[in-house]
């Protein structure tokens, strides 16, 4: 018998074992910073340990089809938080298109991830996002190259990524839960970064209640496009508390 593994099921695991380091060369990711209903940013919050910051939320999608452990797309509601003298953000909706991304991400760190189909594609100087599930596009996000100039774009603090991660208890309730940090950026390489006019489209799904961060103020967006890394330093998580 075997304990190496430490995903389900051993014999044939979910995702890669182990799933760090991994990279993901021409990662692009299309973002709008918003401002969204401060009522319910706080109602989401109350079901955490995580302090109330500004109810500036950045929403994106993003392209890791060229992930070398697991190909998928993201898309990504984040929020600023504080959690105890820390700053950093919490992310309220997250999905993607792969089933071993999900677990990996949801099982190892807590990130919220669910399925959804997602695409991202340029044309003519134009980005258009776009998640969907059971037939519906809930999330659209447009971007335009502009020659005009733009203001800078003051982005809120979303890194290091603070998480929850709960295991259920088999006889109902949590056996385990954790508050995870996990920050990746220190070893992303840029390669271009450039804002452009963005336009958010959000409705609700039949479990996620999307329309109640409406209205959804658009402050400004962007395209990052660069190499992903999550090294052995930086890709794993680490617990800083208990909830």
């Amino acid at each position: 018998m075997t304990n190496k593994s430490y995903n389900t099921p051993a014999h044939a695991p979910m995702f890669p074992d182990p799933f760090v380091p991994y990279e993901s060369p021409d990662y692009v990711s299309l973002y709008a910073v918003t401002k969204v209903n401060e009522e319910e940013v706080r109602r989401i919050l109350s079901f955490t340990p995580f302090e109330y910051v500004s109810n500036e939320a950045v929403i994106s999608i993003t392209d890791f089809s060229k992930c070398n452990k697991i190909a998928y797309m993201d898309a990504a509601v984040v929020i600023p938080v504080k959690y105890g003298d820390k700053y950093g953000g919490y992310y309220i909706y997250e999905y993607e298109n792969n089933d071993a991304a999900i677990a990996a991400g949801r099982e190892l760190w807590g990130y919220p991830k669910k399925y959804a189909k997602i695409s991202l594609k340029e044309e003519n100087g134009v980005f258009y996002g776009k998640v969907e599930k059971g037939g519906k596009v809930f999330l659209e996000i447009t971007g335009e190259k502009s020659e005009e100039d733009f203001i800078p774009l003051v982005e809120p603090k979303t890194t290091p990524h603070l998480l929850m991660k709960t295991i259920p208890n088999p006889s109902g309730g949590s056996s385990v839960r954790q508050i995870i940090e996990r920050d990746t950026s220190p070893d992303f390489k840029l390669k271009e970064k450039l804002q452009v006019s963005v336009n958010v489209k959000i409705q609700s799904t039949e479990r996620e209640p999307l329309d109640l961060l409406q209205p959804v103020k658009i402050l400004g967006g962007g395209v990052i496009k660069g190499d992903f890394y999550a090294t052995e330093e930086n890709g794993w998580g680490k617990i800083i508390g208990d909830y």
